[in-house]
């Protein structure tokens, strides 16, 4: 009896064991295609654009890893040279979720290029001086008032960022406008690019150009570290507080994918204000934004209707996207 009983017991055990091992073997099975799905799936490129010296590669990089573990696939952080480059990477298709500014969303635009605005970084309330254009004239130019530009903008030499800029370039441009230069190049003794804020201004200063217009931030730093810019320039506009560019996402990802990229950047003030923080340093125009907020059309209704005039967009972007800019009414 004793000599069953064993026999018994043992074929019981064998089963067991055999029935754990086959689990395992089909768990294993299960993660293996898991995992290998997840590494043939082509990484998401999550492109920016580089200014001066800071690809700001470093400052998105966490928000690539939280959104690798989020969305169990590789994210790769890209830096374009500048906005017009980043453009062109997004027209063939070689970006997923874009950090752009406004005036390179609003160069997209008329055609989408395949790809969807979810967020902006918002501007706090009650902050003042925190992304605004202005323009400046050298103290040699003798142009001390607005009326006096106009007068004499054919003997005059401006100086603008960049192409890609939208407080060195867009919005300038739009004021032009609303004061009836609408077509600087021809309007101006000449129209020349700085190629970034500082530059742009230290050449203002050395009388390689009368006037010039650049981003806010830049003017109070150099004025915070030479108190003689002010007598040495006339400050003859300051603009209204700039609304910040958007994150666009890849309108062929998966509607959970998109979901899931839109719901990190929300939340982020919240679930990891560490990873808000390293975006903000990467931008001198977020440093008094509080969080990101949903896209929506009207961030940008200042810019459709500058000082009553529907038409200024319309023709600055056709000017830059001559191709595109015509195909959707902004």
């Amino acid at each position: 009896m004793g000599h069953f009983y064993f026999l018994a017991m043992t074929s019981k055990y064998i089963f067991i064991k055999n029935r754990q091992m086959r689990f395992k073997v089909f768990l294993f099975s299960i993660m293996a295609g898991l995992l290998s799905s997840c590494q043939t799936q082509e990484p998401l490129v999550l492109a920016t654009y580089t200014y001066a010296d800071n690809t700001r590669v470093a400052n998105l990089q966490p928000l690539s890893d939280n959104y690798s573990a989020i969305l169990g696939r590789s994210v790769e952080t890209v830096s374009y040279p500048d906005v017009m480059s980043l453009m062109d990477g997004i027209k063939k298709g070689e970006v997923d979720i874009a950090f752009i500014n406004s005036f390179g969303y609003l160069l997209l635009e008329p055609e989408n290029h395949g790809m969807r605005p979810v967020a902006a970084l918002n501007v706090g309330k009650d902050v003042k001086d925190n992304y605004k254009t202005v323009l400046l004239a050298s103290r040699a130019s003798g142009i001390k008032t607005l009326d006096t530009l106009k007068k004499n903008a054919h003997a005059l030499r401006l100086m603008l960022v960049n192409q890609g800029s939208t407080s060195g370039n867009l919005v300038p441009r739009l004021f032009l406008s609303a004061l009836d230069l609408r077509t600087p190049e021809s309007q101006f003794k000449s129209v020349r690019y700085g190629g970034n804020h500082t530059a742009t201004f230290e050449k203002l200063l050395r009388g390689e150009t009368d006037l010039c217009a650049l981003g806010s931030n830049e003017y109070f730093k150099q004025v915070q570290n030479d108190a003689t810019i002010p007598d040495r320039t006339h400050m003859l506009w300051i603009s209204s507080e700039i609304p910040l560019g958007p994150v666009l996402v890849k309108e062929s990802l998966s509607e959970s994918e998109k979901e899931k990229i839109t719901q990190v950047l929300l939340n982020l003030h919240q679930s990891d204000p560490n990873i808000l923080d390293s975006i903000k340093r990467g931008w001198s125009e977020a440093q008094g934004s509080e969080r990101f907020v949903p896209f929506a059309e009207s961030h940008y209704d200042n810019f459709r209707n500058f000082n009553g005039n529907p038409a200024d967009l319309t023709n600055i972007l056709k000017f830059f996207n001559p191709v595109d800019a015509g195909k959707k009414n902004p």
